[in-house]
């Protein structure tokens, strides 16, 4: 019997079994690129909750060209969402998928106080978010490139860059520079 026949003869709580065991040893024994890209989905998917909250409750003076530039990052945010789960299925990985498992794999924190946070203290917290996803990809860049994972080092550089690019243009907004305040460039790399 194929490994394929035997896989279809199980049940769906007998496969979903399988899987949430493989994920957990590789979670507490070798991390690989595709454990860590479940990390940057429930990153993605609390962006996708806090960009639509500042993008309903934003306010003063800059409302219009914020309300504008939150809408641009939760749709950009869906687009690398589905491009990373679907690059993980294609590699024959199994992303995560719900939301109980997004908010286990989340690195980040979204509050419902933060719909009166001030505008400009949305968009630092913004940046926070996107250093802490991109600093999480380059771990997972550095991984794929490791397993000779080449189409999810080449999706995931791609996602970088965009996650770069936004946080120059944000704290461009804010009137700092690209890497001010920025942690991962404060510490020599070796």
């Amino acid at each position: 019997m194929t490994k394929n026949k035997a896989s279809q003869e199980r049940t769906p709580q007998e496969r979903l079994q399988e899987e949430q065991e493989h994920k957990e040893h590789v979670h507490h024994t070798k991390i690989n690129a595709a454990a860590i890209s479940d990390h940057l989905l429930g990153n993605m998917h609390t962006l996708h909750v806090k960009l639509h909250q500042y993008h309903w409750y934003v306010n003063g003076a800059n409302f219009f060209t914020l309300h504008e530039k939150f809408e641009e990052l939760y749709n950009q945010n869906e687009e690398w969402f589905d491009k990373l789960a679907e690059r993980l299925i294609t590699s024959g990985h199994k992303p995560a998928s719900t939301t109980a498992e997004f908010e286990k794999y989340s690195m980040l924190s979204e509050d419902a106080v933060n719909k009166y946070a001030k505008a400009e203290d949305m968009v630092e917290n913004i940046i926070e978010d996107f250093r802490s996803t991109r600093d999480l990809t380059i771990r997972a860049i550095r991984l794929a490139q490791d397993e000779g994972d080449d189409a999810l080092e080449d999706t995931l550089i791609a996602f970088k860059n965009d996650l770069d690019k936004n946080i120059w243009m944000l704290q461009a907004f804010i009137g700092k520079e690209a890497l001010e305040d920025d942690d991962a460039f404060d510490e020599d790399e070796d």
